[in-house]
């Protein structure tokens, strides 16, 4: 279609093809003002735009496949993503805790072993080592953080309290790590 159009000159030295204008050769060195520079520009972008319109409507042939192999879709959580998603749910599972009781306990521990579980399945396959490494970091933040908010009042000083906090968090940090191990196992034995 395009070949059968002629190159018409419109007047002032710019020939035109269908729709796009193409400027006249400017000799090496010569002065070009900014408008002219604008428009070769802007005709470079049309000419990839009429061309992808082109492979559109040609379909496999000439121009290429008409719908190329998408790109492969995967994991696209980074490992500091997936540690804040974690982190994210075991907040909010910490709040229900409190809210219920005095403390962290089973539903906060509920809700870092989630969020390992979903940080692992959702992280990139270079960064699962993070994640396993991560629940007892998160658990640590949480306690210390129950501990100077005043949430963990068992008597005695700010060690004993943090002391017993990791004590008794030994079996949430222990599952929340297996599980993002074990996933990180089958997801690397399946690659």
């Amino acid at each position: 279609m395009d070949g059968a159009r002629a190159a018409r000159t419109n007047g002032s030295g710019l020939r035109s093809v269908g729709w796009v204008r193409e400027a006249p050769a400017v000799p090496y060195g010569a002065r070009v003002s900014g408008r002219d520079e604008f428009r070769r520009e802007r005709d470079v972008y049309t000419d990839d735009l009429r061309r992808s319109y082109r492979a559109e409507a040609a379909g496999p042939g000439r121009y290429g496949p008409a719908d190329p192999a998408p790109a492969r879709r995967g994991r696209t959580l980074s490992g500091t993503g997936a540690v804040l998603v974690m982190a994210a749910i075991a907040a909010v599972a910490g709040v229900v805790d409190v809210v219920a009781g005095d403390a962290l306990r089973l539903v906060f521990s509920g809700g870092l072993v989630l969020g390992a579980l979903i940080a692992a399945l959702l992280v990139r396959q270079r960064d699962l080592l993070t994640v396993v490494f991560a629940p007892p970091l998160v658990y640590l933040a949480a306690s210390a953080l129950a501990v100077l908010l005043g949430r963990g009042q068992a008597g005695g000083g700010l060690l004993d309290v943090a002391a017993s906090w990791l004590v008794y968090g030994f079996p949430a940090m222990a599952a929340a790590t297996g599980i993002a191990a074990l996933v990180a196992a089958i997801r690397v034995a399946r690659r």
